[in-house]
């Protein structure tokens, strides 16, 4: 019924409400980012990271350190870059979303080259008390950062799509409880404080909504559905 009503406006309230939302995250995230990075910057002390690492050496074991390795393997670049192949074949081959493909590739692959870049430029040195091995520097996560991107892109594709609203539900809580674990994975097995995930999820966020907001603003213009998109007729 609203979905009715938004439609018989003279200007879709529906796509104002889905932008003035996303800004309204991104400028939140933003702001986030640039917090933990100025402090960072001013080599100043995270205390909630001293308080949740001290809080996770007392939980490990190793039934749980199998299961988040499992988890961390699921945000590696490896996994990711096979599983953003096998979805550009499925858009393009299948879905025949071409501009789908292009932004999902644009938002994948920028956001890797970000976060590399983000890394360098603070160059924070990872925590010392780790499980596993990683190289490179800390700041922000880039699992935290690439699975945020890639599945949440994933996610805003399958919102987009024509399933069902209950699946639509069930594959969105999904993808969000797989971001939230690698992200928890990543602080658990103490390669990352956790202002390192939270900084990740942060510019995750900004840079997967600059990309979803490139896609709808192709997707505006091919359906005509703002004004200034509207073609004039020759009288």
């Amino acid at each position: 019924m609203l979905r009715e009503l938004a439609n018989k406006l003279p200007f879709p309230i529906l796509p104002l409400l889905y932008i003035v939302g996303g800004l309204a995250l991104s400028f939140f995230s933003l702001n986030v980012f640039f917090e933990l990075s100025e402090d960072l910057m001013e080599d100043e002390r995270f205390q909630f990271d001293q308080v949740i690492i001290q809080y996770v050496s007392t939980i490990r074991n190793e039934t749980l350190t199998g299961i988040m390795k499992f988890i961390t393997f699921l945000g590696s670049i490896n996994v990711l870059t096979l599983l953003l192949v096998g979805s550009l074949i499925w858009l393009i081959g299948k879905r025949k979303n071409y501009w789908g493909a292009i932004f999902y590739l644009v938002a994948v692959a920028g956001g890797g080259l970000l976060n590399l870049g983000l890394k360098h430029w603070f160059g924070r040195m990872r925590p010392e008390d780790s499980l596993i091995v990683e190289q490179g520097f800390s700041y922000p996560s880039g699992h935290a950062m690439g699975s945020l991107i890639y599945y949440g892109f994933l996610g805003y594709l399958v919102v987009r799509s024509r399933r069902s609203k209950n699946l639509k539900v069930l594959l969105a809580v999904g993808f969000i409880t797989i971001i939230v674990l690698i992200g928890l994975s990543r602080i658990y097995l103490g390669v990352h404080y956790p202002s390192d995930v939270l900084a990740g999820f942060s510019a995750g966020t900004v840079w997967l909504f600059i990309c979803i907001g490139g896609r709808e603003s192709i997707r505006a213009y091919q359906k005509r559905t703002l004004p200034f998109f509207k073609r004039k007729h020759p009288q």
